[in-house]
């Protein structure tokens, strides 16, 4: 009878060996999956806040590349515009959240430069801390070639 039990202890480990590797494998598989839903959920977020300031583009071409003079003259214009970059920067930033990558910082160098004049002289600084780390530091970076205010 001891014999039988001897016999039958290796089978056993080897079996709660085999589970055991079978859960952490299990286990490994729920994380990737939790981690490629998220990157995917990220990834979706970002295009579609993107492409709603695209169309927002296409709506309002007047605030894509802006006589700001004349947007000041008129406050509900000027407020609109105001959004319109706020949307601009927080599209991007959600874009360089998902997607650091140079074709995206050119695309955002293209469209920044309409709005350079706001940027350096009307918008608020404390309005910078809205936008993720990545943003901000862009932001900083931009401001330094800022004409010097006279």
């Amino acid at each position: 009878m001891a014999d039988e039990a001897n016999k039958s202890r290796p089978k056993s480990n080897w079996a709660q060996i085999i589970s055991a590797s079978v859960g952490v494998i299990a286990i490994v598989g729920v994380a990737w999956q939790a981690f490629a839903i998220r990157k995917n959920f990220s990834e979706s977020a970002a295009r579609q806040v993107y492409m709603s300031y695209s169309e927002a583009s296409l709506r309002t071409p007047a605030l894509v590349e802006p006589d700001l003079d004349k947007l000041k003259a008129n406050h509900d214009q000027y407020v609109q515009y105001k959004s319109f970059v706020a949307h601009m920067l927080f599209a991007y930033d959600e874009i360089f959240r998902v997607y650091d990558e140079p074709e995206w910082h050119k695309s955002f160098d293209s469209d920044v430069k309409y709005h350079m004049q706001y940027i350096c002289n009307d918008m608020l600084r404390s309005d910078d801390e809205t936008y993720f780390e990545k943003m901000r530091v862009i932001l900083k970076e931009l401001r330094k070639t800022c004409p010097a205010k006279g």
